[in-house]
């Protein structure tokens, strides 16, 4: 704990922040993030400048300043330690078509160096037999939903790969598109072509705001550990679908996938 308070103190000391996420985790490990307004920064200079290497070691940094979750925390009861299995098992942001079939096919990541993974997951407890009617007979207003925060899953690409989305990279990235209106739609467009090498950020379907985290992005998972069973609801690109997973020989495994609404 003394060490804890002392990185809080040198947070403090050197104008950088801890994120409301990283405050709950405090007690697993202490990351010292740089504040919105530096990260914009830095992205803006480098597009001004037209620096791509700038930009790359942008996307560097960010790349080697988060590892996954620790152990300890991924472990810390059943139904956590079921969440970032599912997740490790389902996310395969390079092969979507193994979710289903989408508008935009295999291509929605293709071409970007990143993949950026959501920092929260919406979850709870169901019953297997729930998954298909938790909207009817009043089942949903007696669902317990949880979260984890500062969701920083090990998965199945190279580490070199991922970016672990954190509310500040967000904030910045977002401030660096510019989702005003009053900002000339040329200017928005140089900047999005300077960064997609880099990551496959998104417009959203309705304009003026941007999907950050590259899909499949989970919006909840429902969770039966006793029955091993998980249903995973998802977006990909303007679309959404649905997921069942079952667990059996004590590994997570996709038995069905699709796609079920369009934008």
């Amino acid at each position: 704990m003394k060490r804890i308070g002392l990185m809080i103190i040198i947070a403090l000391i050197c104008g950088v922040v801890l994120t409301s996420c990283e405050k709950e985790n405090l007690e697993q490990e202490v990351k010292i993030e740089q504040s919105v307004e530096v990260l914009y920064e830095k992205l803006e200079t480098a597009f001004q400048v037209s620096s791509t290497d700038d930009l790359k070691m942008f996307f560097r940094d960010w790349n080697v300043s988060f590892s996954s979750n620790t152990a300890n925390f991924i472990k810390q009861d059943k139904i956590t330690e079921a969440i970032f299995e599912i997740y490790k098992e389902f996310y395969s942001p390079l092969n979507l078509t193994n979710l289903g079939n989408w508008e935009w096919g295999n291509s929605l990541n293709s071409n970007s160096k990143y993949v950026a993974v959501q920092n929260k997951i919406v979850f709870a407890e169901l019953k297997e037999e729930f998954f298909e009617i938790y909207f009817y007979q009043g089942i949903y207003e007696t669902i317990n939903f949880d979260t984890i925060c500062d969701f920083r899953p090990p998965l199945n690409l190279r580490k070199d790969k991922i970016l672990y989305l954190t509310p500040n990279y967000e904030k910045s990235l977002n401030m660096f598109l510019g989702a005003d209106p009053s900002v000339p739609q040329g200017d928005i467009d140089k900047r999005y072509s300077f960064i997609r090498p880099y990551i496959p950020i998104l417009c959203g379907h309705w304009g003026n705001y941007w999907h950050i985290a590259t899909h499949p992005e989970i919006s909840r998972i429902f969770v039966d550990i006793n029955n091993g069973a998980a249903k995973v609801f998802f977006r990909v690109g303007y679309q959404g679908g649905e997921a069942i997973l079952k667990k059996k020989s004590n590994s997570w495994k996709i038995e069905e996938s699709r796609a079920t609404w369009i934008e």
